[in-house]
């Protein structure tokens, strides 16, 4: 590739449509990474470094932070790599049971819709941590 670097947003396994599960990008970024011999900088989620910037230009800390997403591993699993607390909404990628998905293992909790997140906001969050999270505005 003549010193170029291979970039990518993500190489997320599937995504949701309304046909169903569809491959994601991340079959075709492997292929390219086993082309071009070189591995791909991702720089989008589930890099640690993604959550650090949206950390660093809310000016919050980790503890200030509730991931609430709908994809189990570039959202919650990218989040907890990062020391956030996360919530798994069950749309999306997540809508279906899926195989594999060791969900109990990476979320904090999960919800089936956003709806049902304000509810689940008050107990078992305000459990673990001692308190509900401070809605902040910016």
């Amino acid at each position: 590739m003549n010193g170029a670097k291979l970039i990518a947003v993500h190489k997320n396994r599937f995504c949701q449509t309304k046909h169903g599960l569809q491959l994601d990008i991340g079959a075709f970024i492997h292929g390219l990474e086993y082309a071009s011999g070189s591995e791909a900088v991702i720089i989008g989620k589930p890099t640690p470094a993604f959550f650090q910037v949206a950390l660093d230009e809310m000016g919050l800390s980790k503890d200030e932070v509730l991931m609430i997403g709908d994809d189990i591993d570039s959202d919650i699993g990218g989040a907890q790599k990062a020391g956030l607390k996360a919530v798994l909404v069950r749309t999306g990628n997540t809508a279906k049971p899926m195989p594999k998905l060791q969900l109990s293992n990476l979320t904090t909790s999960s919800t089936p819709s956003l709806t049902c997140l304000r509810c689940w906001a008050y107990k078992p969050f305000r459990t673990e941590i001692g308190h509900a999270p401070k809605p902040r505005m910016r």
